[in-house]
C-alpha cells in the first residue's frame, strides 16, 4: 500500500496544471459543505447558549401566541389576536397575590418604543449583573417612583436620563450583555424603570412566570380576566423551547442547502478527477501492458488508481477545509454578532465527502485499465 501512494503523489505531480484543475472543483465543494456546516453550527450554537443563559423553561404570558394559530384553510387567525387585551400590570398582580404555590417567581414587563417597565423578579428577563449603581427597590417599584437602570451602551448625562416627557434618575448601569437572540430587549441599549412609573404606551407586554404550574396560572388568568366557562382564553402561553423546536428544523434545512449547493461543485471536481485518471491511463498504457504481461492481476491496477482518484480528491477535501477555516478565521476577525466555530464534525463530513468522491469517479477509470489487452497496450510503447 505504501508503494501505491508514494507511485500515486508521482504521478499526480507529474502534471501538476492537469491535477491543480481537478483539485480547484474538489476543494470549491468542499469548501461550500464545510462553510454551510461551519455557519448553521455556529448559528444553532448561538442560539442554544442564547436559549440556555436566557431560560427556555420560563412561560410567557402574552396576548399572541409565538406558534402560529390557524384555522382550517390554514389562515393566521391574525385578528382574534390583535382585539385582545394586553396582559396587565394589575393581572400581574392578581397572580402574584393569589398564585402561592403556582410558581417559583414572576415578573412583568411592558415594552415601549425607548423604555422597557418593570416589575416582580427582574432577573426573569435581565440576566446581567449591574456594573454600577444598584436596582430598582421594592418601594420603587411598588410607588412607581421616576428611577432607572440603564443599558451599557445607553447614553445619559449625569445622573439623569429623558425618555419622551419623563426624566428619570438613573439608579444604576448593566454591564454589557452582547447580542442574544432570544431576548425580548436589546439589554444594553434599554432603559429599564419600574413598570407603575412608565408614561410611554406600550407596544406590547408579558408576564413572565418562572416554574409555573400552568393548570393553577391559567385558571388565575380567567378568573382575573372574567371568562365564562364557555368562553376560550383570550391570552397566550408562550415558551422560547417552541422556538427552539421550529429553528432546529430551520437550521436542518439551511444544512441540506449547503450540501446541494456544495455537490453540484463536486460533481464538476468529480468530472475533473475522472478526466485526470482517464488521460493517466491513455499516457500510461504501455506500463499497464507490461503489468498486465508480467503477471499483475486486474485487481491489483484497479487498486492503484483507486488510490489516485482518492488521493487527488482528498488533497481536494483538505484545500477546502483549509479555504473554509482562512474564511471562518477571517470573520471572526471582523465584527460579527457570534463567533463561527469549524467543529470536528464538519472537517470529518468534509473528508468523508472527498473521499467518497474519488472512489465513486475513480471506478470507470480503474476498470477500463484494468481492462485493457496487454498486447494492445504495449504496442502504444
Amino acid at each position: 500500500m505504501r508503494d501505491i501512494l508514494l507511485h500515486t503523489l508521482r504521478e499526480l505531480g507529474a502534471d501538476r496544471f492537469r491535477t491543480l484543475l481537478s483539485l480547484t472543483g474538489v476543494s470549491t465543494g468542499v469548501f461550500s459543505i464545510v462553510s454551510a456546516l461551519a455557519l448553521v453550527g455556529s448559528v444553532e450554537r448561538a442560539v442554544r447558549e442564547s436559549f440556555e443563559s436566557f431560560g427556555s423553561d420560563i412561560l410567557f404570558i402574552e396576548r399572541e401566541p409565538l406558534e402560529a394559530d390557524l384555522n382550517e384553510d390554514g389562515v393566521f387567525r391574525w385578528w382574534e389576536f390583535v382585539s385582545r387585551p394586553m396582559v396587565s400590570l394589575k393581572e400581574y398582580r392578581y397572580l402574584r397575590d393569589n398564585g402561592e404555590g403556582a410558581c417559583s417567581s414572576m415578573a412583568y414587563a411592558a415594552y415601549g418604543e425607548n423604555v422597557t417597565g418593570l416589575a416582580g423578579d427582574w432577573r426573569l428577563l435581565i440576566r446581567q449583573d449591574l456594573a454600577q449603581g444598584r436596582f430598582f427597590t421594592q418601594r420603587e417599584i411598588e410607588c412607581g417612583l421616576p428611577v432607572a437602570v440603564v443599558g451599557a451602551e445607553l447614553e445619559f448625562e449625569g445622573s439623569m436620563i429623558r425618555i419622551g416627557g419623563t426624566i428619570y434618575r438613573v439608579a444604576g448601569v448593566l454591564k454589557k450583555a452582547g447580542s442574544n437572540a432570544v431576548s425580548p430587549v436589546d439589554v444594553d441599549n434599554c432603559c429599564f424603570v419600574p413598570a407603575s412609573a412608565m408614561r410611554e404606551p406600550a407596544i406590547r407586554s408579558s408576564i413572565l412566570v418562572a416554574g409555573a404550574d400552568e393548570s393553577r396560572i391559567r385558571t388565575l388568568m380567567r378568573q382575573v380576566r372574567r371568562l365564562q366557562e364557555n368562553e376560550k382564553d383570550n391570552f397566550s402561553f408562550n415558551r422560547l423551547s417552541l422556538l427552539l423546536d421550529e429553528m432546529a428544523e430551520v437550521f436542518r434545512l439551511l444544512s441540506r442547502l449547503g450540501w446541494i449547493v456544495g455537490l453540484f461543485s463536486l460533481m464538476v471536481g468529480g468530472f475533473g478527477v475522472a478526466n485526470v485518471l482517464y488521460v493517466s491511463v491513455e499516457e500510461r498504457k504501455a506500463q499497464i501492458g507490461i503489468c498486465r504481461a508480467i503477471g499483475a492481476k486486474k485487481r491489483a491496477i484497479v487498486k492503484e488508481f483507486l488510490c489516485e482518484a482518492a488521493a487527488l480528491s482528498m488533497l481536494g477535501g483538505i484545500g477546502g477545509i483549509s479555504m473554509a477555516s482562512l474564511a471562518v478565521l477571517a470573520v471572526n476577525l471582523s465584527s460579527i454578532a457570534f463567533p463561527l466555530y469549524l467543529d470536528l464534525n464538519a472537517i470529518s463530513s468534509g473528508l468523508a465527502v472527498s473521499l467518497v468522491l474519488g472512489l465513486v469517479f475513480g471506478v470507470a477509470p480503474a476498470r477500463y485499465a484494468a481492462g485493457l489487452d496487454p498486447i494492445e497496450a504495449m504496442r502504444s510503447v
